[in-house]
């Protein structure tokens, strides 16, 4: 029982480590940034802008095209070409 309470513990540890750690990145983090992260985020873009042209019609007819693309352009660009390397 002792244990499992101290591994339910480290569960919810990560997060609140990395809430309080802003440092800078370090160049591992920024290399797999540049490297897999914002080439996977260039194909979400691209998805999410297809997807987003393809639902604009259904998105009009229940007033909700804010959201829409709020969710499938705004996100995935801001990710891909707004934030800076490293930092997620």
């Amino acid at each position: 029982m002792l244990v499992l309470t101290v591994l339910a513990g480290f569960l919810g540890a990560p997060p609140v480590v990395w809430a309080e750690e802003e440092a800078d990145p370090a160049g591992t983090e920024i290399i797999f940034d540049l490297a897999i992260a914002r080439p996977l985020g260039f194909a979400g873009f691209l998805l999410g802008t297809t997807v987003f042209v393809a639902s604009f019609p259904f998105a009009v007819a229940v007033g909700r095209v804010d959201d829409t693309a709020n969710a499938l352009v705004a996100e995935p660009y801001n990710f891909t070409f707004v934030r800076d390397l490293g930092k997620y």
